[in-house]
């Protein structure tokens, strides 16, 4: 998500710190844009180089996180909820000092528990607070944005991305480690027959592609201060509907049969936004479903050949 991100703000001029520590593939997705950004490769969990980070710069987009699928946040929540929380901290401390306008990158793992849906963004406050270790990081982030307003005066938007997926996010070696749709692609590519689905396949998700959630970004940026804001599409997709679109725009010929493996404690069963907050300002995603994920799988083939 970050480089789509870099490649809007180069399009529009802006002069461009990209901060990361290459945990999660970031040099490849970066490599077209290094000669027109200032790139450093470091940790924010020093907060000397987050307060650089935010110094003599106007907008900060805060992107970086552990993050992962389902599985890799049953592996790591301490670390999820201690790191994350910690590189919040960091640089939020840093824009005190500067007059940045922080944008937070939240999720929509904040209404883990949520149930009302589609979901408003009021339902942060009307939910019981996540489970998951990195699901509390994200509203810990929430709550560091508002909190660092109302005693610091730090302007700050929060936006939330339902389900972001695309071309740059690759699989890992364990169901779960990344997301369903990069997880799901590698499985039909390798041949993987019957499908293997992890839960029951019933679950839903709104999925966002990422050039639609980096234009969100940088829209509201633009427009508003202290506030949050859904990222999605609104339409709500089955686990199962979604492994059958990725078989058939992948190519396999066999019909689609599958074998489930047991779901994991946080798996979240309904997942779905109220956009109509970002739409009344005049945003809309413009990717459907099929044609992203008809863009992600070339993106996975034209990696593996």
């Amino acid at each position: 998500m970050g480089h789509r991100l870099v490649a809007r703000l180069l399009g529009l001029g802006a002069r461009v710190t990209v901060i990361d520590d290459l945990s999660k593939s970031g040099e490849r997705n970066l490599a077209p844009y290094l000669t027109q950004i200032r790139f450093l490769q470091a940790d924010l969990l020093d907060a000397a180089v987050a307060r650089d980070c935010v110094k003599d710069h106007d907008i900060c987009f805060h992107l970086a996180a552990k993050i992962g699928g389902i599985g890799y946040f049953h592996k790591t929540p301490a670390t999820s909820l201690r790191d994350n929380s910690m590189m919040n901290f960091n640089l939020w401390d840093g824009a005190v000092s500067s007059n940045a306008k922080m944008v937070c990158v939240s999720s929509s793992m904040v209404f883990e528990r949520t149930n009302i849906f589609p979901t408003p963004e009021s339902a942060v406050e009307r939910s019981p607070p996540p489970m998951s270790g990195y699901g509390f990081s994200k509203l810990v982030a929430e709550y560091v944005a508002r909190t660092y307003y109302e005693e610091f005066g730090v302007e700050y938007v929060i936006v939330r991305p339902f389900n972001a997926y695309g071309p740059g996010e690759t699989p890992g070696e364990y169901v779960g480690y990344a997301h369903v749709i990069p997880d799901l692609i590698k499985k039909v590519l390798a041949g993987q027959y019957p499908l293997e689905i992890l839960g029951t396949g019933k679950q839903t998700r709104s999925y966002t592609y990422v050039d639609d959630i980096a234009d969100s970004i940088l829209y509201v940026t633009e427009r508003v201060e202290n506030d949050d804001f859904n990222i999605g599409t609104g339409v709500e997709t089955t686990v199962e509907e979604l492994a059958g679109k990725i078989w058939k725009l992948s190519g396999r010929r066999e019909p689609l049969t599958t074998r489930h493996t047991p779901g994991l404690r946080y798996d979240v069963q309904r997942r779905v936004p109220d956009t109509s907050k970002i739409m009344r300002l005049g945003w809309k995603p413009k990717v459907d479903l099929d044609e992203g994920l008809k863009k992600t799988i070339e993106w996975f083939k034209s990696e593996t050949t």
